[in-house]
C-alpha cells in the first residue's frame, strides 16, 4: 500500500470509529438502555454475566443500523462489566475485526453456524439473525441448565413462531417452536428513537417455573440441523470457505 493510501485508509479508519464512539454514547445515554438495563438488572438478580456471544452485526462501518447494533454490544459489555466477548459475522472485513480486537472483542475466525457450546451465565445477542442461527444456538445447548442461566436478545421468538408456517418451522426452526411454550420475552427494545435498528427483538429467558413440568424426553436432541440452500439470509460455513477461496 502506497503512503498516500495507507494515509487515506487511516483517516477512514479514524472517520469510521469517532461515527462507531457517537452511536455508543447515544445509545448510553437514552431512555431506550435505561429501561433496556433495568430488565437485564432485574433478570440477573444480582449475578453476573459470564461472557457475550455476539452474532450477526454486519458491516458495522458501513450500515448505520450496524453501528447502533455494535454501540448497544459494547454499552452492555461496559455496564456489566463483561470481559469475554465472542463477536462473529461472515461478512467482517479485516479493518472491522481490527477494530473490535481494540474495543476488547474476540472477533471468531470460524462460521461455526451458531452451534457453539455457552458456558453458564452467557448473554447471547443476535440482532436480526436468521431463524435457522437461533435454530442451532439452542440445538447445540439443548440443556436446561444451560439455557435456565443465559439469556438471548434475538428476534422475537413468539413472533418467529406465530408468523411462521408449520411447515417452515419444522424445517428450519424446529428447536425455536419446540422452546417456544417455555420462553418468557420482554420487548425492550422497541422503544429506540430509529425505529429500524432493534424492531422486532426480545430479550428471552428461560425460568425454572416453566421448566419444571418437562420431562427428560423433551431434552433428548435429534441429530445436528442441516438446510437447503435455498435460504439466502443463512450463510453455510461452506459457503464461508467459498468466498475465501
Amino acid at each position: 500500500m502506497s503512503k498516500k493510501n495507507r494515509k487515506l485508509f487511516s483517516t477512514r479508519s479514524q472517520k469510521y470509529k469517532k461515527s462507531i464512539e457517537e452511536c455508543t454514547n447515544i445509545i448510553a445515554t437514552s431512555p431506550f438502555w435505561i429501561q433496556f438495563s433495568t430488565t437485564i438488572k432485574v433478570v440477573l438478580n444480582g449475578s453476573n454475566l459470564s461472557s457475550i456471544l455476539c452474532y450477526g452485526l454486519g458491516n458495522f462501518f458501513e450500515s448505520i443500523q450496524s453501528k447502533y447494533q455494535l454501540g448497544l454490544l459494547l454499552t452492555i459489555k461496559n455496564e456489566f462489566k463483561v470481559k469475554n466477548c465472542y463477536v462473529y459475522d461472515p461478512k467482517f472485513t479485516d479493518a472491522e475485526r481490527t477494530h473490535l480486537a481494540e474495543v476488547g472483542c474476540d472477533s471468531l475466525s470460524e462460521n461455526e453456524e451458531g452451534k457453539r457450546n455457552l458456558l453458564p451465565g452467557t448473554f447471547v445477542y443476535m440482532p436480526h439473525c436468521p431463524k435457522q442461527l437461533l435454530n442451532n444456538l439452542l440445538w447445540a445447548n439443548w440443556n436446561k441448565e444451560i439455557l435456565m442461566s443465559c439469556i438471548i436478545v434475538c428476534n422475537s421468538i413468539d413472533q418467529t413462531v406465530t408468523s411462521t408456517l408449520d411447515r417452515i418451522l419444522n424445517k428450519y426452526a424446529y428447536y425455536v417452536k419446540k422452546i417456544s411454550p417455555y420462553v418468557i420475552e420482554k420487548k425492550c427494545c422497541d422503544n429506540f428513537i430509529y425505529d429500524d435498528v432493534f424492531n422486532d427483538m426480545s430479550l428471552h429467558i428461560f425460568p425454572v417455573e416453566k421448566f419444571k413440568e418437562l420431562e427428560n424426553i423433551f431434552w433428548e436432541r435429534g441429530k445436528e440441523p442441516m438446510y437447503d440452500n435455498d435460504e439466502l439470509e443463512f450463510i453455510t460455513k461452506f459457503e464461508c470457505m467459498s468466498f475465501q477461496s
